[in-house]
């Protein structure tokens, strides 16, 4: 849900925009209204039970005697022109109340307020055409976790609270989408990475209930002879899956790279599926950032059914052969006719086809784009990227994964996975923050950012999705088996797709900032307190890449 307040009288404007777990808050005003301008303060309230609370920030002003005092952005206001509350709860109704703070440091005053109210989506229901949409909360790297854990050890996280907590519900939709056949339904499994016990359980339940089981799965192995059959194989054999279970191992094919499941009912036909990025791993599910998309109908659950059918009678199929079969079972969807709705496109394909309209998405943006990118991107995507008119913003797993002419680019702004664990940072930042920092770990060793999405112009009326288990690469589309859901004009869909991006875009590019940050600039007393005046506002309307942030939201 997105809502738009105001203007004021004195000219604010506000918008919140709610998605499952998160509500983004964004306002806007002109230059003038920002002679003698702190900050902005925002209070919410729970409609319902009328509990309300100032929202936290990040920053403070520099104020002795304040360091062990509780601060919020009532006394401590945000200085800048969006912000999110990542604490709001599914389903739940909030007014958010943003307020103008003038005065001065000492002696803030509340000068306006706008009050936008929205109601947040439920996870296994957003929009009105069938969508669920699971992101797991991930994110071990946060103060929320180091102070929830404390005591936890470095490396792969094995306390059942944390993995809950980790998880947000995405190993538990999953489980429920599998628990939710009964005798004489099926469901059909297209998986690479199949490691995870709660998953094996779950199926065998299903097949004890009368359920109908088709599992196929990554068999390639490379030249050591190593690949995710080395889990999957001793899994399946372990809960007695095998005689239900193919290989895939053709020739000429990189990877069978799908995480998908089709739910059919008793006459055969496809009710439901179950895609996106997530793999049926502990690291799937607990240390990566990952999605499970859930959609329920005829379509786009008996094109998926079609394509799985296909390769469970062939699982030898070639490379080759899978090209020309995929391109009949699933086309790339025509700008030309502008698309509404949802559509599919498997992998490999003959062509980059798939990676072409993502470019020509993303050439086509007018005021955001946003990306994930666990690995190098496609030249096509990161040229129109970098040459977009809109403001980007990208969540990468490491810094190389793109490469100088997308991060010099002046639209673009960057975040990569990292965490608070270096004690001279801690050191340095700790006395001039909201809370004192606390040690983090990233507790687990690989890729972090795992989700494959792209989303372009997500607040307008016509938004622009793609997720699904395809990096954006050559690979990709062209030697990989894989499955991308192109989802246009579905805005409820865009909200919670936008919310959990900019969660982990945000909690990311702290963390990646202060890493890179000079040591001189850490040096500098001021460098991490606000500012005492409305300097702050300035490059907000200087044509920069503040003023197209502060744009992109409205």
């Amino acid at each position: 849900m997105r809502k738009t307040a105001g203007p004021s009288a004195e000219g604010l404007t506000v918008r919140a925009i709610a998605g499952t777990y998160v509500v983004l808050i964004a306002w806007d005003c002109d230059e003038v209204y920002c002679n003698g301008l702190l900050g902005f303060a925002i209070k919410r309230t729970e409609v319902g039970s009328n509990e309300t609370r100032w929202l936290p920030g990040l920053k403070k002003f520099d104020i002795p005697g304040e360091q062990d005092k509780e601060a919020t952005t009532h006394r401590h206001p945000i200085q800048k022109f969006h912000w999110g509350d990542y604490t709001a709860r599914a389903g739940t109704t909030y007014t958010y109340e943003v307020h103008a703070m003038r005065g001065t440091k000492e002696a803030l005053v509340d000068a306006d307020r706008v009050a936008v109210t929205v109601t947040c989506e439920k996870p296994e229901g957003v929009g009105n055409n069938g969508h669920a949409v699971h992101f797991n909360r991930s994110a071990a790297s946060s103060q929320a976790f180091a102070r929830r854990f404390p005591d936890l050890p470095a490396g792969e996280v094995e306390d059942p609270a944390a993995r809950a907590w980790l998880s947000r519900g995405l190993q538990e939709s999953l489980t429920a989408f599998i628990d939710q056949a009964q005798d004489g339904e099926g469901l059909h499994l297209f998986v690479y990475e199949f490691a995870k016990p709660e998953y094996a359980a779950a199926l065998k339940a299903a097949r004890e209930r009368g359920v109908t089981l088709q599992i196929l799965h990554d068999a390639i192995l490379d030249k050591k002879g190593k690949g995710p059959l080395n889990e999957s194989g001793p899994l399946l054999e372990e809960y007695g899956l095998t005689d239900v279970a193919k290989g895939r191992a053709p020739d000429g094919l990189a990877i069978s790279h799908n995480k998908f499941v089709v739910l059919t009912g008793t006459d055969g036909e496809a009710k439901a599926v179950w895609t996106g990025s997530t793999n049926f791993t502990d690291a799937g599910v607990y240390a990566q950032s990952n999605v499970g998309h859930a959609i329920t109908g005829k379509e786009p659950a008996s094109t998926y059914l079609k394509w799985h059918q296909l390769v469970w009678n062939d699982p030898a199929m070639t490379c080759a052969n899978s090209r020309l079969q995929t391109c009949q079972a699933t086309s790339v969807p025509d700008l030309a006719k502008s698309p509404t709705g949802t559509s599919v496109v498997f992998s490999p394909r003959g062509t980059i086809e798939a990676v072409e309209l993502c470019a020509a998405l993303i050439a086509a943006s007018e005021k955001m784009v946003c990306f994930t990118a666990p690995f190098p991107l496609h030249d096509d995507i990161e040229n129109a990227l970098a040459e977009s008119p809109a403001q980007v913003f990208g969540l990468l797993n490491r810094r190389g994964v793109v490469g100088p002419e997308l991060s010099n680019a002046p639209n673009t702004s960057l975040a990569a996975a990292t965490a608070f664990n270096q004690s001279s940072i801690l050191e340095a930042w700790q006395e001039r923050m909201l809370d004192r920092l606390r040690a983090e770990s990233l507790h687990h060793s690989g890729v972090f950012i795992h989700t494959k999405i792209i989303l372009v112009d997500p607040l307008s009326d016509h938004p622009r999705i793609v997720t699904g288990s395809a990096n954006f690469s050559n690979n990709s589309s062209r030697n990989n088996d894989e499955n991308q859901l192109f989802i246009f004009d579905e805005p409820e869909v865009a909200d919670v797709y936008l919310g959990e991006f900019m969660r982990m875009f945000d909690h990311y590019y702290y963390r990646d900032h202060v890493k890179m940050l000079k040591a001189q600039e850490i040096a500098d007393p001021k460098a991490a307190y606000l500012d005492e005046t409305d300097g702050w506002t300035k490059s907000y309307f200087n044509g920069g890449e503040r003023e197209r942030m502060r744009l992109a939201f409205f």
